[in-house]
């Protein structure tokens, strides 16, 4: 054993007798700095005019859960601010009056998660602290918190739509089945100043339209409705504000809806929104429940959704509207939705106008759901709804620009998760105020309104500023030619080529429903001054409108169901009455479409002026096309009869004056019909102009006046050079098929329409601009 030399037993006893000094006791060292402030509780006790709030936490017991533990930013209500707040509430004289389970919300609500100060409050996004260099996190979008105050779970009735299928949410009195609601976000809470208005181009009276109080200055802060005052005062586990109004809790808009204010109520839209939850068992919080795991029976909590609506009405978490990518999973802080609410007399107003009446679905119970939904979602908006957006109107839940107007509001309340203005006038949905309106409102265009749907074709139908005329065909008449059959049970469409045992089936896709539907719009009305006008449709194909006798058809001759072998001239007839972008029209059979190429025609029809293209090697027979031309160019071809070229005798000039004389005839470009629906002008052709070299193509520009039911070409003093007249040989459509060709209806775009005319066009004869 080694034995410890005698200087190191002194050193030790040196150092007990030092730690006997009351001078250096040890707890001295970990004594608490005078100049450190205490925590949000101890600040609130040293503010005399925080009393009555200071008194409200101890009462619901927080006062040691936050003098203890955590960080919270504490906006509490000076004593003036309660003395209001009782005025308010006269049913209550001191806080010793409140319920208990009132007291505690108003607590809670109050109280935000984490330490912020008046910098950090108006400096946050989605990403955190904004930074000014970032250009993708640089402004503070982030105004809302998230408050300790957590709602109950809530107990929904719940009865089925179809058995077994769908539920919508009920009374719990009127059923006997329920589902508990998880509520799995605290309430959030919105902090306003200037920049944040500023961010969306509104302005501060937004903020006064909700809260009844103008923001007074640009430092100003504001806790909801509630002026923070002075500077936000340190503790050692947060911030403490004061604020000069007591603010309840923000309801969401599920609560605000079933709330009735003064004599307005908003049931029957809440009901019609209750058509749309959706349940998801959450088997984890289930069995997380106090006396889950013992053995003891529990409710079975769901989380709940309306995946069908603008957003989750229900949940104090919000969404980015649809489309939006790259965030990350919680952005509540920055978004905020918007509710429209139709008062029930407003709403009552609304389906008696447009669903009830002869012929439509009698009332909102017989509609079906898609319907339903859109009333729904155009009173919805993803986005918060201002004054601002009042007049320059607001994107709702069907992706429409609304406008509201504000002598038609009658409640207006900021809540949690959105914002909340009540109508005493509904929105009209555009798929009722547009072409689409008889179809979507009467029973029996229901396999066109189906169509519509499934092929995802209402957000181009319903556009504003358009002129569409749109071509449906009833019910009845689909059943009767058996050209568009709906099957409501399996929610899909077929349709029967000939008719008797040999008639062939023939289902129907997504793409070839919006092939049918596309073909059956044209992008503008006609004017009314030509024969025949050549209207372009959705689908990149043509109607032809035949003035005089008042005939629709498509690139083909119409039949009697589908590729039918009779053929029949249809005679549209008008059902829209008030559509603000354009005319519906009802037909008998739908339009048939398809073309032949433009090499195909050519060289079918004008042997003579294929075998001169060909000569000049311009042609390329065995790819059935011409070299020179591009399958992604429109083209006008003016092509001279045989005899014509004859008599000019093409056949006898030089090979690179013949492919300027052919090349010439074509006009690349722009479809010119003899209807009078393009603007005169210099026109490029496929020639190529003698200006060209070797860096740079130039094409010769001829001028070209297309009049009504006829083109004329100028010469070089202004004269008559040739004159086409609307005729039985002008207008030829061609174009190409694109698909595979084995789709039910060809899907044929319209690239070059075909003029036939009686003399070869000259360039140096021609007004061509040089």
């Amino acid at each position: 054993m080694i034995k410890p030399r005698p200087i190191v037993l002194l050193s030790l006893l040196g150092l007990l007798l030092q730690g006997c000094d009351p001078e250096l006791k040890r707890e001295d060292k970990y004594a608490r700095p005078e100049w450190l402030a205490g925590k949000v509780y101890t600040q609130m006790l040293e503010q005399p005019d925080l009393s009555t709030f200071t008194l409200c936490v101890e009462l619901t017991g927080y006062d040691t859960i936050i003098d203890r533990s955590g960080s919270y930013t504490i906006f509490a209500p000076d004593n003036d601010a309660f003395a209001t707040w009782f005025q308010q509430h006269p049913v209550y004289n001191v806080v010793e009056d409140i319920p208990y389970e009132e007291l505690d919300k108003l607590v809670k609500y109050h109280m935000v998660q984490n330490p912020w100060s008046k910098i950090q409050l108006r400096s946050l996004d989605v990403w955190g602290w904004i930074d000014t260099l970032d250009i993708n996190n640089d402004k503070p979008r982030g105004f809302k918190r998230e408050t300790l105050l957590l709602e109950k779970n809530r107990k929904l009735g719940i009865k089925y739509i179809e058995v077994g299928k769908d539920v919508q949410i009920v009374d719990t009195l009127e059923s006997s089945w329920h589902r508990m609601y998880y509520t799995d976000s605290r309430k959030f809470a919105p902090v306003f100043f200037k920049e944040y208005f500023d961010i969306y181009n509104l302005n501060t009276d937004d903020y006064t339209f909700y809260f009844d109080r103008p923001i007074e200055s640009t430092d100003d802060l504001y806790f909801a409705g509630a002026k923070v005052i002075g500077d936000e005062i340190f503790a050692e586990n947060g911030f403490l504000y004061r604020v000069d109004k007591v603010v309840d809790p923000l309801p969401n808009a599920y609560e605000m809806l079933e709330t009735e204010t003064g004599n307005q109520s908003y049931s029957l839209f809440l009901d019609l929104l209750n058509r749309f939850p959706e349940f998801r068992y959450n088997e984890d919080k289930t069995f997380n429940q106090p006396g889950a795991k013992e053995g003891l029976v529990v409710d079975s909590l769901f989380e709940l959704t309306y995946p069908e609506l603008a957003f989750d009405i229900l949940n104090e978490e919000t969404t980015p509207p649809r489309g939006t990518f790259g965030l990350p999973s919680n952005v509540s802080i920055r978004y905020h939705h918007g509710v429209a609410a139709p008062t029930n007399e407003a709403f009552n107003q609304l389906i008696n106008d447009y669903l009830a009446g002869a012929g439509k679905w009698g009332n909102l119970e017989n509609a079906p759901q898609h319907i339903k939904r859109i009333i729904a979602n155009t009173h919805l908006s993803n986005n918060p709804i201002y004054p601002t957006d009042f007049d320059n109107g607001f994107i709702n839940g069907e992706e429409d620009r609304v406008t509201v107007d504000q002598s038609d509001i009658v409640h207006k309340q900021y809540g949690s998760n959105a914002t909340f203005v009540g109508i005493s006038k509904a929105i009209t949905p555009r798929a009722f105020s547009s072409v689409t309106g008889p179809i979507y409102q009467q029973r029996g265009y229901s396999f066109s309104m189906f169509a519509i749907e499934q092929s995802g074709l209402l957000p181009a139908l319903k556009r504003e500023n358009r002129d569409y005329m749109l071509f449906v065909e009833t019910d009845a008449d689909c059943r009767e030619d058996s050209s568009l059959i709906y099957d409501y049970v399996k929610e899909t469409f077929h349709l029967y080529q000939g008719s008797g045992k040999a008639a062939k089936a023939h289902g129907l896709n997504v793409n070839e429903l919006r092939t049918l539907i596309l073909n059956h719009i044209g992008t503008s009305n006609p004017r009314g001054f030509a024969k025949k006008e050549f209207i372009k449709n959705l689908a990149g194909n043509y109607l032809v409108v035949n003035n005089e006798t008042g005939e629709v058809s498509g690139t083909a001759p119409t039949t009697v169901g589908y590729s039918g072998n009779e053929t029949v001239s249809e005679f549209p007839e008008q059902i829209s009455v008030d559509a603000d972008n354009g005319v519906t029209y009802r037909i008998m059979n739908w339009f048939s479409f398809s073309a032949a190429s433009l090499f195909q025609q050519i060289s079918s029809k004008y042997p003579a002026f294929h075998n001169l293209l060909r000569k000049a090697g311009l042609s390329r027979d065995q790819e059935y096309r011409y070299p020179f031309l591009s399958d992604n160019e429109n083209y006008t071809v003016f092509v001279p009869t045989d005899s014509v070229l004859n008599a000019f005798r093409a056949d006898t000039l030089s090979i690179p004056d013949l492919r300027d004389l052919l090349m010439l005839h074509f006009v690349q470009g722009e479809l010119i019909f003899t209807d009078g629906n393009v603007t005169p002008g210099f026109y490029e052709t496929t020639r190529i102009d003698e200006r060209s070299t070797e860096f740079s193509k130039v094409f010769s520009q001829i001028y070209i006046d297309p009049g009504t039911d006829l083109i004329f070409f100028p010469d070089k003093t202004g004269g008559e050079f040739l004159a086409v007249p609307e005729s039985n040989v002008t207008n030829h459509m061609t174009g190409r098929t694109v698909g595979t060709g084995q789709e039910v209806f060809p899907v044929v775009l319209i690239n070059a329409v075909v003029h036939e005319i009686d003399r070869v066009l000259v360039f140096e004869e021609l007004d061509s601009n040089q």
